[in-house]
């Protein structure tokens, strides 16, 4: 891949938008710094844009020389819009008035939001899911995908009547692991990282209420109710209104083998033991949860070591934070330059809006 860099003007940015970042305008000559960065000449503001194609399929398109592409008319300009791999992206500003309309304003907002979006995304999905450049335009389908039977009174007296006789909490994960959810419910809990389980402290994907109305609202059986009640995982766990919390976190676990071992039993069991003072009590909270999920000691110390530098005056709170998300989804070195890429362009349009936000 190769990248090519421009600049543009604020109502070129708009038109660009426009385009949901797919397409440059018909405006010839059209010059594209190849690798190296344009220097900006004006005083107006301009946007310095990029985007990434492959090499080879731009050699046939008007090129001044091996470090700049002109685009002369609408045929090469399509056939390079069409080349452009994922979006054209925001990278900097230039210009002596730094002054910006409501407009740019709102468009660059939009992008950080995209941009974090598919950060997280990346790290709450074991998949490592890249959301599409025009994912917010697409219709997301919200509908509940638990299972149904088309005789629907039948599957009602059968399902009712098999949730009567769970009595532990194991049992109530079994049965929905094995009865209860279908294939698309299981698999997108089990693709759920532990950077989001982390985050989240047991509210994932909205299966709290879905939980509370069959397992708790009509449920007449006080021996399960009474385990629910009386349930420790010993380990720290967000248990819910009413101990919801409880089954769902052990679902995920049972469905991404995360389930505590013994040691990390041991190691919670003398961790409660100490006296925790006022200033370490937040550190200790924190790898309670981290030796719930028996990770090793040098990732729990590199996790707290950020924990601290998230507070830190003169530290980056969410350089550090998703420095943690990364250790907790358990990046690996194949997968490191695409996360390192798509978190610099979180980081990036983070950094332009606040500079323009603070200019003089």
């Amino acid at each position: 891949m190769i990248k090519l860099y421009t600049f543009i003007s604020e109502q070129e940015l708009l038109e660009i938008e426009k385009g949901k970042f797919k397409k440059f305008l018909a405006c010839f000559p059209l010059h594209f710094n190849i690798k190296k960065i344009p220097e900006s000449a004006g005083k107006h503001l301009q946007f310095l844009v990029q985007f990434e194609t492959e090499k080879e399929k731009i050699s046939h398109l008007t090129a001044s020389d091996e470090e700049q592409l002109v685009i002369e008319n609408t045929e090469d300009l399509d056939k390079m819009n069409s080349l452009i791999e994922d979006k054209i992206k925001i990278i900097g500003i230039a210009g002596k008035n730094l002054n910006i309309s409501q407009e740019s304003v709102r468009i660059l907002e939009k992008e950080k939001r995209f941009f974090e979006f598919r950060l997280k995304t990346y790290l709450h999905t074991n998949n490592r899911e890249i959301i599409p450049y025009d994912y917010f335009e697409k219709q997301i389908d919200y509908e509940n995908g638990t299972s149904e039977s088309t005789e629907e009174e039948i599957s009602i007296q059968y399902y009712d009547e098999k949730r009567s006789k769970i009595n532990t909490v194991e049992e109530a994960v079994d049965f929905l692991i094995n009865e209860e959810l279908n294939e698309d419910n299981i698999n997108e809990i089990r693709n759920q990282s532990l950077a989001l389980k982390f985050d989240e402290l047991g509210g994932l994907f909205g299966l709290g209420m879905y939980l509370r109305n069959i397992f708790i609202y009509p449920n007449k059986n006080e021996n399960f109710l009474q385990h629910l009640k009386t349930y420790d995982p010993q380990y720290l766990v967000n248990r819910g209104e009413f101990g919801e919390g409880i089954i769902e976190d052990l679902l995920w676990r049972k469905l991404n083998d995360k389930l505590i071992t013994d040691e990390s039993k041991n190691k919670i069991a003398e961790l409660k033991k100490e006296q925790y003072e006022e200033d370490s009590f937040w550190n200790n909270y924190i790898k309670e949860q981290l030796l719930s999920y028996s990770l090793d000691d040098e990732v729990i110390r590199v996790y707290l070591e950020l924990e601290d530098k998230k507070d830190a005056i003169d530290e980056d709170f969410e350089q550090s934070y998703y420095e943690q998300k990364r250790i907790l989804a358990g990046i690996s070195e194949n997968e490191r330059s695409v996360y390192d890429q798509i978190a610099q362009d979180y980081f990036t349009i983070r950094n332009l809006i606040e500079k323009l936000r603070h200019k003089p």
